[in-house]
């Protein structure tokens, strides 16, 4: 018996056995047969240890996974499973350390006591993953610190706008800014992954309402408007119906969250691929932005 860690890429079913193909930290691939019951519980996307057994089959060697776990589980440090996701995914464009000191430099700067509670209890509750989490799983953050990387560029938007445009709430707009994607770790199952079946029938605007409800039930602050004001803000970050939003913006403060959640989310794709190419060349159609293609400057 040996052991294999991979990322899964793919599982296809036969009639008794699925074929599993994983990519190993050197990027070649193996396939793993499992039976059809111990599958199930894979996710494409997420890396597993593999307790393997080697078999010939036309003189090709082949792999029967005996029994797996996922790398998280399987009792390795910090500092290995770092290792780990180096090898797997790629990663923000600056240190998750730096992420988080900034995002909770901003929760800290929330003075309403209703907003900061609410905010401060969902993000205990899911700190732990928010920091690994992707924004997507293909398009704009879509790496190991998106969600967080994502969050924390809205905030850095959002500070000068406050000094601009004065009757805004500040706190309204960080606690909703902190919150208005958290609920993406339970839509996603993470890198290279996919939609959970939460994800794909509620999404992560109204599962994210719930939790500010839920939050507010226990915490007592159920009736009050920093709550209404805060589910609007998330129910309605995508701005319109098409988009996947439940409401329209309709305070000033939802208003700008739609904005800057845009602004990134497309500013990023789109210096993402002018990376890819040289000045004086056009980017491929890009998705977001409405196909079309941009040219780079030899400025």
């Amino acid at each position: 018996m040996m052991k294999i860690i991979g990322k899964i890429e793919s599982i296809n079913k036969g009639a008794h056995f699925s074929n599993t193909t994983i990519i190993l930290e050197d990027k070649t691939r193996a396939n793993i047969k499992l039976d059809l019951v111990d599958e199930k519980d894979l996710q494409i996307g997420k890396v597993y240890v593999f307790d393997v057994e080697e078999f010939y089959r036309e003189d090709v060697l082949n792999y029967r996974a005996l029994k797996y776990m996922t790398v998280e589980d399987a009792g390795f440090s910090k500092e290995k499973l770092t290792e780990f996701w180096n090898s797997f995914y790629d990663y923000a464009p600056i240190p998750i350390s730096e992420i988080k000191k900034g995002i909770e430099s901003y929760l800290n700067r929330i003075d309403n006591k209703v907003l900061k509670d609410i905010t401060k209890d969902i993000y205990q509750k899911f700190e732990d993953k928010y920091y690994l989490h992707p924004a997507a799983t293909k398009f704009h953050h879509a790496y190991v610190g998106g969600l967080s990387y994502h969050t924390l560029t809205m905030l850095k938007l959002i500070e000068p706008m406050l000094n601009v445009y004065t009757y805004l709430n500040k706190d309204l707009l960080y606690a909703a800014t902190i919150l208005h994607d958290i609920s993406k770790i339970d839509e996603m199952t993470g890198v290279d992954g996919e939609y959970t079946k939460e994800g794909v029938l509620i999404g992560h605007l109204v599962m994210g309402s719930i939790e500010v409800e839920m939050s507010a039930l226990k915490l007592g602050y159920q009736d009050t408007e920093e709550v209404l004001l805060l589910k609007h803000l998330i129910l309605s970050h995508h701005g319109q119906l098409t988009f996947g939003s439940p409401k329209k913006p309709q305070t000033a403060e939802a208003l700008l969250l739609w904005f800057v959640d845009t602004m990134d989310s497309k500013f990023r794709e789109l210096g993402d691929e002018l990376e890819k190419i040289e000045p004086g060349e056009f980017t491929q159609a890009i998705a977001v932005l409405d196909k079309m293609k941009f040219y780079k400057p030899k400025l």
